[in-house]
């Protein structure tokens, strides 16, 4: 049942507890935590107020508050089965990473300062998936990528923490400018920024598309997203900005944010690649959009393969992860009946999330257990719910049958290939061509994707060299291990009956796809199972798998000694480990602009600087002759003569006053007469 106002005290309680928590943690610093906890559990209780409304079909109310009269300047939030199911899964996650965080950070000094960015990186993720126009949502973004940079940077002190701080800012920023332009461009041509309005009114869209702009407007609001999902080739500043921050603050995965946006826009982006639309401009770019998400699904795999620090190989695969969502919208984009990728795309992205949550607190129970985020320190911890959690996590994540992780990717590669087989029927060969590029690529990342993640599961409890069975193994608060075994229930539930609830979530999202694509469990096995996907992924997931668990887990062969033995393996390991030289492209860029900065400085602005010198020296010249003539041989001897010429004047007619009574009244009385006489002439009395 829907508590009352739910829509909009979702995402105000986190704000108004994000202004009471310095006032709070000044008077005692536990008081800071306990109001996280509350706000961010209450926050979570009116999201799932909502849910049995949209899933039986009741109308919501429309809630809409303008801050201007009659401006596009508005709160306003959109209740739909996208928006309640994403608001449930970000305050769901937010409130067992809260507990979680609570003895997590008990020892850290600037507590406050944590649940003052917790709370207002959780309101601001809600702000993105509740709001109902598109200026309302860039608000939110922009707190969330607020929060990313003060969280990266948190423990400031440390140079390279702050550093990681400023290149997540500059990263997110650069890509937040070009989705701001596109709104901006929508707003212009559409005179709305409502997102209900710019869908059902899709006139804006042809005025684009002949002005040239539409799939440049386009491209840019993809811009955003892929910034803030970790998308190529803007995909660097999360492996850095999450291993430089709190742990516990990783399982909110806020990157997550950029597929959504492109959940939200896609229905209405859809449409301009339909009849009696069909612009062309489009149709490029949601082959753009496929292209990346399914480049970075391959290149942030392979960069997870050599890390060694657990949350760079999280972040990587998240990252990876995020590719797939994106490769499965732009298909749906692509493709006249977009239900099968939205659906699939959307899916993997709420079993995502828990997924990645999972993983994130599981890697930051035993960093806080360990001490050290080093994989190869990790060498034989012994925990029972940290093993279960990681086996769960990272079995999914390989795409192991039956989990979830199989059951998603498998179905996005199946969506891949019916649309390259869609293209060939209509004689679209390049399109065609696209899709079977785009199918290979998703299936060699379910490859790597699954070495990777035996990878890390053989680092981590497999004793090694120097593993956790030499270092002093911290006892974890119950807070953890509670919040830890929540999320390890809520997804092994979603993991083990994926496929049972495929047909639910597509009733659930039903009224934004207007179809039924799977009605029960025999319409989802029909369409995956007999693929040729199905085939190909089991023996990519064999072909990755194997090596690791042979290298990793059974240690039959050791990692070093065959790199060392191999020039060639050298080399890609080399490679991988240097990120595939895309963050050091970054430093290159950045030097580039400095080298060209220090020459613009010497060349332009020091001889800016240097004329304004010479002016200013030229003025102070000129004055200074002014001031010896004009002013001090004309102005100013001109104001001593006329001073003593007037004393002159005055000393000779003083002489004139003789101090008489009897000589000032006959004057007096002379000059009254030649007043009047004066007055008579003048008014013609006297002739």
């Amino acid at each position: 049942m829907l508590l009352p106002y739910a829509p909009l005290l979702c995402w105000l309680i986190p704000i108004i507890g994000t202004a009471v928590t310095p006032l709070v943690g000044a008077i005692r610093r536990k008081f800071s935590s306990y109001l996280a906890v509350l706000s961010i559990g209450m926050s979570a209780l009116f999201s799932f107020s909502m849910i049995p409304d949209i899933y039986f079909g009741t109308a919501l109310p429309d809630m809409t508050i303008p801050w201007i009269s009659n401006s596009i300047i508005q709160v306003g939030v959109c209740i739909d089965p996208l928006s309640v199911l994403m608001v449930s899964v970000i305050t769901c996650i937010g409130f067992l990473v809260t507990v979680f965080s609570v003895a997590y950070m008990q020892e850290e000094p600037s507590l406050a300062r944590f649940w003052f960015l917790i709370q207002l990186f959780i309101g601001g993720y809600v702000v993105i998936v509740m709001a109902d126009n598109l200026l309302f949502m860039f608000i939110g973004w922009e707190i969330v990528g607020i929060c990313c940079t003060g969280l990266a940077a948190f423990w400031y002190k440390d140079p390279k923490k702050a550093h990681i701080g400023l290149k997540t800012f500059l990263v997110l920023h650069i890509a937040d400018v070009f989705l701001l332009a596109s709104i901006l461009i929508i707003y212009a041509y559409s005179g709305t920024l409502n997102i209900m309005e710019l869908s059902q009114n899709n006139n804006w869209m042809g005025e684009l598309s002949r002005s040239g702009l539409l799939f440049i407007t386009a491209l840019m609001f993809f811009g955003g997203a892929v910034g803030k999902a970790a998308q190529f080739p803007l995909q660097e500043w999360l492996p850095d900005a999450l291993a430089a921050s709190p742990s516990c603050f990783n399982a909110l995965t806020e990157c997550l944010a950029g597929p959504f946006l492109m959940a939200r826009v896609l229905p209405i982006f859809h449409q301009a690649t339909q009849p009696p639309m069909e612009y062309g401009g489009m149709i490029n770019f949601f082959l753009v959009m496929t292209f990346v998400g399914a480049l970075t699904a391959i290149i942030s795999a392979l960069i997870a393969m050599v890390q060694v620090n657990i949350f760079k190989v999280l972040s990587y695969g998240i990252s990876s992860m995020i590719g797939y969502m994106m490769a499965a919208f732009g298909l749906a984009g692509l493709m006249a009946d977009m239900s099968w990728g939205y659906l699939a795309g959307t899916f993997l992205l709420t079993v995502d999330a828990f997924l990645s949550a999972l993983l994130f607190l599981t890697a930051a129970y035993i960093s806080y257990a360990v001490g050290s985020d080093n994989l190869h320190h990790m060498g034989g911890f012994k925990s029972r719910i940290a093993h279960r959690s990681m086996e769960v996590g990272a079995l999914a994540l390989a795409g192991i049958p039956p989990l979830s992780g199989f059951w998603c990717t498998n179905w996005i590669q199946t969506v891949a290939w019916d649309f390259a087989a869609e293209a060939g029927i209509k004689g679209q060969f390049m399109l065609m061509i696209s899709g079977y590029v785009i199918f290979a690529l998703l299936i060699i990342g379910a490859g790597i994707t699954a070495f990777y993640g035996l990878r890390m599961m053989g680092l981590v409890f497999r004793k090694g060299s120097h593993g956790s069975e030499e270092k002093v193994i911290r006892r974890s608060p119950s807070l953890m291990r509670i919040s830890l075994a929540a999320t390890l229930v809520i997804t092994a539930f979603l993991d083990f009956l994926a496929l049972l609830l495929i047909p639910s979530f597509n009733k659930f999202l039903l009224p934004l796809l207007g179809t039924l694509t799977f009605s029960n469990i025999t319409d989802v096995l029909t369409y995956i199972v007999p693929s040729i996907s199905t085939v190909l992924t089991c023996v990519a997931v064999a072909v990755g798998g194997y090596p690791a668990y042979q290298l990793y887990i059974a240690r039959r062969v050791n990692p070093v000694k065959l790199i060392e033995k191999h020039r060639f393996l050298g080399k890609v390991h080399g490679f991988l480990w240097k990120r595939c030289y895309i963050n050091a492209f970054y430093f290159k860029v950045a030097d580039g602009i400095k080298a060209f900065s220090n020459i613009v400085y010497k060349r332009l602005e020091c001889s800016i600087d240097a004329l304004n010198y010479r002016v200013a020296s030229f003025f102070r010249r000129l004055s200074s002759v002014l001031y010896k003539y004009p002013e001090l041989r004309g102005l100013d001897a001109l104001n001593y003569f006329l001073a003593h010429r007037i004393t002159s004047f005055a000393q000779r007619f003083r002489k004139t006053h003789t101090g008489v009574l009897s000589y000032n009244m006959l004057t007096a009385f002379i000059g009254v007469i030649i007043l009047v006489v004066l007055l008579l002439l003048f008014r013609g009395v006297i002739p």
